[in-house]
């Protein structure tokens, strides 16, 4: 039962594994297999999470500034952090979705967040392919420069 009771970037920050089903229209996931496909949601929060630290430490060592410090100091709350990587999440996921083009289709965040350097990193991208492939929904994500 699919019913429209907050916006699709609500849903992404309270379970982004919801989210990409729901955009790429899967409806039922046996139980075994969600677990299977959270991995890959924790892989990529995993991985987002130790750029934003190295963008942070790469800023320091080179004084080139990666990432705002305000995004740094949110990282030390646990509900702040688990919500600036489900933004990336949401923002990769939208980036690379077929039905998501142009960037006026994703959200925004003010300071931005660095593009190179986390938001198109090639690591998170293939987690996501990974993703979509466990999904069997491969076909609704694009690879290469028409992303963007």
């Amino acid at each position: 039962d699919v019913q429209h009771h907050g916006s699709l970037f609500t849903l992404f920050l309270h379970s982004p594994l919801t989210a990409l089903c729901y955009i790429c229209n899967v409806g039922d996931v046996p139980i075994h297999h969600w677990e299977r496909c959270q991995t890959y949601v924790d892989r990529f929060i995993t991985e987002a999470s130790r750029l934003v630290t190295r963008c942070r430490i790469d800023e320091i060592e080179q004084g080139i500034g990666f990432i705002d410090s305000s995004y740094v100091q949110f990282f030390g709350d646990d509900f702040l952090r688990t919500l600036i990587l489900r933004f990336v999440f949401c923002d990769v996921v939208l980036r690379l979705h077929r039905g998501f083009r142009g960037r006026h289709m994703r959200p925004r965040c003010e300071p931005q967040l660095p593009a190179n350097e986390l938001l198109e990193h090639p690591s998170l991208s293939h987690i996501i392919f990974q993703l979509a492939s466990a999904l069997d929904v491969r076909g609704h994500f694009s690879e290469g420069p028409e992303c963007d």
